[in-house]
């Protein structure tokens, strides 16, 4: 007689059948919990944990745009106070990637943003630049630790099949962190109200209530962050293995919906030789620091180092850049002239562009801190683009990272060429957007440095990353417009061999392997 089993009956087979893993290291178990609403959520999280960064960031552009006037900014401190957060990063790198390593990615991302909010919504009360620059670098020091931490609590509790993609989805969020920006700014700095506050000396307008907008995001995702647990890859390397492997039975368990005590893993084998002993800050820093510099990590510590500061200059340099290129670019085109001119011939153009009365030539000396609408427009369409591509690239590139970044550093450095081509000013612009799209990169090297580096300096690797990154960006922020003004042409065929070194460099990283490997 043939008995049908239910549904029920055949779960129960089936959870009997399954053999359980009495030991495993992280990496298996870590599979064993799978890919569900706990990841996703955490992919959610880090993704605005990096926005929020990143507005802090990047948004400072539109605000000091439009601070122009109430603060009386010249053109060197209107330049200086954008790239004040990009200091920030510089000085907090370091310091948040050993705080990472000792304390926690999550402990750490849960201080720093709770923080940098204080200070970044502060900022929009600063009586004059020197307090805001002051402020903003506080904010950004604090808000940093997200670039890495992040990343590392992203991918430390993925899949090694979901890894890759995750954090290349997370990577879309920074992306249109200066497009999430606009889509604030566009309602709210065309309002008009100007409130006094007295004992401050200031006047509360628009450009400060958009500040202080943009720091929620900080607050938010501290709070959100407290529904989470910690890396059980870094509980494991500190020697807390009962803890980690309460939180992989608690991670597959949400992600599978069944009782934490089905989880496969009874116990986690630690194969690493790393060891957690209690030493001075410093020492440790410096012991972290040296050793990414040593073999057998010195080879790829340099090749990972020189692409992080090529990209950066570039995908972070020019960006700071986009609305004022854009800005005259749309000016042109409005005053119906353009024709048969690249977009280092509109730039020049729009900079020599004089009022003449009679005979003689006035140049008007108007305080002028209206952000054009194309200027938000232009941010929020590279948002959407670079957003998309990243979509792109995360769904299908996650197991060919290294020729994913070959195609973009190489497509990248032919739109730097073909910007000097082509003389059409529509098509100079979009082929800058193509080039800055040089910053999806960004998202894979971030991958590399969660698989290449060992749990205890991982953190410490992303940071120092980071730190040579945004100093790259601070570096090419400030000669990016000196070099357009002097040659504008030549800045581009340069940088677009910088571009091709660069793709060699990302040649000889190590070949992309299949998930199952």
């Amino acid at each position: 007689m043939h008995l049908k089993l239910g549904k029920s009956d055949k779960k129960l087979e089936a959870d009997k059948q399954q053999p359980l893993k009495y030991a495993a290291d992280i990496e298996d178990a870590l599979d064993a919990t799978g890919f569900g609403k706990y990841n996703f959520g955490l992919l959610l999280v880090c993704s605005w944990t990096l926005q929020a960064m990143g507005m802090d960031l990047f948004g400072t552009s539109f605000v000091v745009a439009a601070a122009v006037c109430d603060l009386n900014l010249s053109m060197q401190q209107r330049a200086l106070l954008t790239a004040t957060p990009l200091i920030g990063v510089v000085l907090g790198a370091q310091l948040w990637g050993y705080v990472s390593d000792t304390k926690g990615r999550r402990l750490t991302l849960m201080l720093s943003m709770s923080v940098g909010f204080v200070f970044a919504a502060l900022s929009s009360f600063a009586p004059n630049w020197e307090i805001m620059a002051l402020l903003k670098l506080a904010s950004s020091t604090f808000t940093s630790a997200s670039n890495s931490g992040a990343y590392t609590l992203l991918g430390e509790s993925c899949s090694r099949r979901a890894r890759g993609r995750s954090m290349l989805l997370c990577t879309c969020a920074l992306m249109c962190s200066q497009a999430t920006v606009a889509v604030f700014a566009y309602p709210i700095l065309p309002l008009n109200f100007a409130y006094p506050i007295n004992f401050l000396g200031i006047i509360y307008r628009p450009w400060r209530l958009l500040a202080l907008v943009m720091a929620t995001p900080c607050l938010a995702t501290a709070c959100l962050l407290q529904l989470f647990h910690e890396s059980p890859k870094f509980l494991l390397s500190r020697g807390q293995h009962e803890e980690a492997l309460e939180v992989l039975k608690k991670i597959y368990a949400c992600n599978t919906g069944k009782s934490p005590e089905n989880f496969p893993v009874r116990k986690l084998i630690d194969d690493s030789e790393e060891t957690a002993c209690e030493e001075s800050i410093l020492k440790a820093m410096w012991q972290q620091t040296t050793a990414l510099f040593r073999p057998p990590l010195l080879k790829v510590t340099l090749k990972l180092f020189y692409l992080v500061t090529i990209v950066y200059m570039t995908g972070s340099g020019f960006i700071l850049w986009l609305p004022y290129i854009m800005n005259n670019l749309f000016s042109v085109l409005e005053s119906g002239g353009g024709s048969g001119m690249n977009l280092c011939t509109v730039l020049r153009h729009s900079a020599d562009s004089t009022i003449v009365v009679g005979n003689g030539t006035v140049i008007q000396e108007v305080c002028n801190d209206t952000i054009q609408e194309t200027t938000l427009l232009s941010a929020m369409s590279y948002g959407a683009l670079a957003s998309s591509a990243n979509l792109v690239l995360s769904l299908t590139c996650g197991s060919r990272k290294r020729l994913a970044m070959l195609f973009i550093i190489i497509l990248s450095a032919m739109a730097a060429v073909l910007l000097n081509v082509v003389a059409v000013p529509i098509a100079g612009g979009i082929f800058f957007f193509i080039f800055l799209l040089c910053a999806l990169s960004m998202g894979i090297l971030s991958v590399y440095f969660v698989e290449l580096y060992p749990t205890s300096l991982r953190g410490m690797a992303s940071c120092l990353s980071v730190m040579l990154g945004r100093s790259s960006a601070f570096l090419g922020v400030n000669a990016i417009g000196a070099l357009i003004s002097a040659n504008c042409e030549a800045t581009f065929y340069a940088w677009s061999v910088l571009l091709l070194s660069a793709a060699v460099f990302a040649w000889y990283l190590p070949k992309d392997k299949k998930p199952n490997q």
